[in-house]
């Protein structure tokens, strides 16, 4: 091999920290150098190898990944340990050591020569003295390594010194240490110490260095693909969320050299671009999924919510359902009590569920009891028992000291008096009935009016009765002591007015002889009502008692009249029109039948056709605006016009009344083509004592036990 070959371009100061042309220049000379040291007994060098300098190789160099590996991964690359002997021309291709940007890059030799794993020297946590003791052993490792001598026998310690570290077990290694640049070859003489006596007796663990015994345990105790494997997460973030370290690392070519500084638009472009892409992706895919599945809980919520709501639907449908059924068979059950059967089958056809049993048991009863009933032909037959204005304390009407206490004993009936003839009545098995029961008209040609009369239906045994109540007006004299126009305690027992109380029942006020005002079963109205709905079987298809009024004090008690708001003014006269109003639609509303009792309490038997028509126009004017028009009147003072031809009869009927009432000592009804007639029996005190075959004959009470005569006394007549 010629003399140049061997000529590479190599600094000695950068690499190994001495100039080597100091050393020339100087006066040193061979004979200051002793070699004999270096022999190759003292290097531990077999004479007989042959010395192949081939085995040094250095050509491929170039294709060393000398990066180190990036993962877990990757296969470590084994080194070959240069051999002690070779041809000094293998070392012509140390130019490619040019190349070398860092010797970080070679990594640290193993014990097996492989560069890879001086990786490991990064993870390890050196002291400052162990750290240059480490750093001026490897310095002269590398170097005797390259020169091939026995790197061992280099860089053991005195034995004062090992025997101070500790003893870990040891396992030499076969190849050299690069040493990092930073480190550099700062005490080279200091790399050669003393050697043992025995150079083949290998140094125990107490001499080596620490920082050494610390390294060879830290690589013994990771394991690549164990412990040090990133998982993908952890990749993952490194791959697009690089740190400073890591991008620069990655700006470095294959070859080991670091690339021109990137633009910030290409570390931008390269680096931070991939992330925001991958993050935007995965905002979008999570918008997505998450509207995806807000949707299907939305759908699942909707879809429940519409399934509770027909639940909830069909619950109500079926309670509301099973409401209509109980009030459908009470409705029907109350309209057969009133043997109204045909409109209690009607009641029951109402429903628009499936009939429950009840139902049609009732269905079956209500047939058969229609087929038990009985025809009432003859309207004569029915009595009709026509009382005055109920009397609460009779005691109280005989103390009267105006002069009408004989009038109230020979012409009223009390109200305990009252309640006895309804009991008679019920236990003679009398049904309430009204003119619309057994009577009605048809229009002929649309003016023409045309009354018929037709049967009523009753079990058998059952027979019809009609009531009713004239004077409802409560006069003046009756409750008003000293004409003040308020009810007071120096009445004569009777009920002041008609009310509708907060249940809807129209009830009668009452101020008792210490003018203590009550509301209660007074009259005939709210006693009537009470025992109908404990007896309902006593009124037939809903039918209620007649009530007649006169005009000139008002009506039920409120005075509508127009000389009540001449004296009083027009806030009492409202008053008292709202009060009436509120009564009269209750009574209406209830079955009543309202009457006419002249507007003057007048006997028009006794009068001229137009006196009569004077006084029905003073009723048209001021009592039929609030009570309504009316069909019916009840002639007072037990009279009648007589002539049903003539021109009364013509006012009247002009007047729009076709239903007439008289007094009479037996039951009698006509009915005409254009009107009605029809006899009361007037049940009075005196009626009672004088004629009880009035009530006797026709079977519909006992007057010796409605009488209270205990109260009465001698009951005056004639």
């Amino acid at each position: 091999m010629a003399k140049n070959d061997f000529d590479i371009d190599f600094d000695f100061e950068k690499e190994y920290g001495f100039d080597p042309k100091a050393v020339l220049d100087s006066d040193y000379s061979d004979d200051d150098l002793d070699l004999s040291q270096f022999d190759d007994e003292a290097l531990g060098l077999d004479a007989d190898t042959d010395g192949d300098f081939d085995d040094f190789d250095l050509d491929n160099l170039d294709d060393l990944d000398l990066d180190g590996p990036t993962g877990a991964e990757s296969e470590p690359v084994q080194a070959a340990a240069p051999s002690r002997s070779g041809d000094p021309d293998d070392f012509d291709d140390l130019d490619g050591l040019d190349d070398l940007d860092d010797r970080n890059d070679l990594g640290g030799a193993n014990a097996e020569g492989d560069l890879n794993d001086m990786d490991d020297l990064d993870d390890l946590d050196f002291e400052d003295e162990d750290l240059e003791e480490e750093t001026q052993a490897e310095d002269v490792s590398r170097r005797a390594s390259f020169f091939g001598m026995d790197t061992d026998l280099l860089r053991r310690k005195p034995e004062a010194k090992a025997a101070e570290k500790e003893t870990p077990s040891y396992a030499p290694p076969a190849a050299y240490e690069v040493p990092s640049q930073d480190e550099g070859n700062r005490n080279p003489e200091s790399s050669y110490e003393e050697k043992d006596d025995d150079p083949e007796q290998e140094p125990d663990d107490a001499q080596r260095p620490a920082a050494r015994q610390r390294r060879e345990r830290t690589k013994k105790e990771k394991q690549p693909g164990k412990a040090g494997v990133p998982n993908f997460f952890t990749r993952l973030v490194r791959l697009y969320f690089p740190t400073q370290q890591e991008i620069r690392e990655r700006m470095e070519t294959p070859e080991g050299r670091r690339r021109r500084k990137p633009s910030k638009q290409q570390i931008f472009k390269e680096f931070y671009l991939p992330p925001l892409i991958l993050g935007l992706s995965l905002v979008l895919i999570l918008s997505f999924v998450i509207g995806s599945l807000s949707n299907t809980i939305d759908a699942m919520q909707q879809k429940r919510k519409e399934e509770d709501d027909k639940a909830k639907q069909e619950s109500i449908a079926a309670e509301q359902l099973a409401t209509e059924g109980t009030r459908v068979l009470q409705e029907a059950e109350r309209l057969a009590q009133g043997y109204d059967y045909d409109g209690a089958i009607a009641a029951l056809d109402t429903y628009q569920g499936t009939e429950s049993q009840e139902m049609i048991a009732k269905r079956s009863e209500y047939m058969n009891a229609k087929a038990l009933l009985v025809e009432h032909q003859d309207p004569t037959l029915i009595p009709n028992l026509s009382f005055h204005v109920l009397v609460q304390d009779m005691s109280r009407a005989l103390k009267d000291t105006t002069g009408l206490a004989g009038s109230y004993n020979r012409n009223f009936v009390s109200t305990a008096e009252f309640s006895r003839v309804l009991e008679q009545l019920y236990a003679n098995n009398f049904v309430l009935v009204n003119f619309e029961s057994f009577v009605g008209s048809a229009s002929l040609d649309g003016t023409t009016e045309k009354y018929d009369k037709f049967s009523i239906w009753l079990p058998e045994g059952k027979k019809p009765v009609m009531i009713t109540e004239t004077m409802v007006n409560y006069y003046t004299y009756m409750i008003d002591s000293n004409n003040d126009g308020l009810a007071d305690s120096g009445g004569s027992g009777f009920a002041s007015r008609l009310v509708v109380d907060d249940n809807g029942d129209v009830k009668a006020e009452y101020v008792d002889e210490n003018n203590v005002t009550s509301v209660g079963n007074y009259d005939l109205v709210p006693i009537l009502e009470d025992f109908i709905a404990q007896h309902p079987d006593f009124s037939y298809k809903g039918a209620r008692a007649t009530l007649a009024v006169s005009g000139s004090e008002g009506i039920f008690g409120y005075r509508i009249q127009s000389e009540s708001r001449s004296k009083k003014g027009d806030d009492y006269y409202n008053e008292q029109i709202a009060g009436a109003t509120k009564v009269v639609d209750r009574l209406r509303a209830l079955g009543y039948r309202l009457a006419c009792y002249t507007f003057d309490n007048t006997n028009y038997a006794k009068i001229s056709a137009d006196m009569v028509n004077q006084d029905i126009q003073k009723w048209k004017t001021q009592i039929a605006p609030v009570i309504g028009e009316v069909d019916t009147i009840v002639f007072a003072r037990a009279s009648d016009i007589g002539d049903y031809t003539g021109g009364k009869f013509e006012v009247l009927r002009a007047a729009g009344f076709r239903y007439m009432l008289k007094s009479g000592d037996a039951p009698y009804t006509e009915v005409n083509n254009t009107y009605v007639r029809q006899t009361r029996l007037m049940v009075t005190g005196e009626n009672m004592v004088a004629k009880p075959s009035m009530f006797t004959s026709t079977g519909v009470f006992d007057p010796n036990a409605i009488l209270d005569l205990s109260i009465r006394g001698n009951v005056p007549t004639g």
